[in-house]
């Protein structure tokens, strides 16, 4: 079994034991991280952490909380590094008007600029959409139609821990996103993501931890890690009625063709 956490925070204060939480994820069948960045210092640090494991694979952006202080010289700085060869996408990115930490036009006019960004460099997008599931359709939309690769079925971009519902899930899907299910699949009045986890194709469904947030059910309290991540799929697995192993291996197969990487082999889950 080879699992692929497509969204984690491994650069966060959170952890000062990333060789031994890798060690955890290994055992545990991981065999990618996407170490998302989310300001101009966590850029970096995906970028260094990276370039210490192959396990790892960097992308860069701009969280939405950061979007009133985010200049033009600090885009610029962005697409240097989104240009990078090792990076496999833009993210995270987005709209947050749950929190509404910066105001909602700023937050827009960030967000459109990181999607051009995206489009300049040729790679996917990673997207937190809380409490804006309905407002980042528009900007998205207008992205994807955009994106030349889209063409050859490879996926626009992901719904990173998406918390919609299955109508908005699949407007997503429709215009060329993958949607990803985080271990809050596991709480149980969470019935909303269940139902994606159920009724949406596999071939549109990746995993991800959102690590170090977000722990799943058994875990709620503690720090959130990628080994975490074997959890949603037993969760995928169980809505759908199908093997672990398959779970694994569809979502694998969708989250290395969404970042267009390959995996090394020979990862196993104890």
């Amino acid at each position: 079994m080879q699992i692929f956490d497509t969204h984690a925070h491994l650069q966060d204060p959170a952890f000062d034991d990333v060789t031994a939480v890798l060690e955890r994820a290994e055992q545990a069948g991981v065999a990618g991280i996407a170490v998302c960045g989310y300001d101009p210092a966590s850029n970096l640090q995906a970028l260094e952490l990276a370039s210490q494991s192959s396990l790892l694979f960097p992308t860069v952006g701009f969280h939405p909380h950061e979007a009133k202080d985010i200049t033009p010289a600090m885009l610029a700085e962005l697409e240097s590094l989104a240009a990078l060869p090792e990076v496999v996408g833009v993210g995270e990115i987005g709209l947050d008007f749950f929190r509404d930490h910066s105001p909602r036009d700023t937050q827009r006019r960030v967000l459109e600029a990181q999607l051009e960004i995206a489009l300049r460099v040729g790679k996917p997008v990673s997207v937190h959409s809380r409490g804006a599931e309905e407002a980042a359709l528009e900007p998205l939309s207008v992205y994807a139609r955009a994106a030349s690769w889209s063409a050859g079925g490879r996926p626009v971009g992901v719904m990173h821990c998406f918390g919609g519902t299955l109508e908005q899930a699949q407007r997503y899907v429709a215009i060329g996103f993958l949607v990803s299910l985080a271990c809050a699949v596991t709480y149980p009045r969470n019935d909303d993501t269940r139902s994606i986890a159920a009724r949406l194709p596999l071939t549109v469904l990746v995993v991800e931890t959102d690590s170090p947030y977000l722990p799943p059910q058994a875990l709620r309290g503690k720090r959130n890690e990628p080994a975490n991540v074997l959890s949603v799929i037993h969760s995928l697995a169980s809505a759908r009625g199908i093997s672990s192993d398959a779970a694994a291996d569809a979502t694998t197969q969708n989250a290395t063709r969404l970042f267009g990487v390959k995996l090394a082999t020979g990862v196993a889950a104890s």
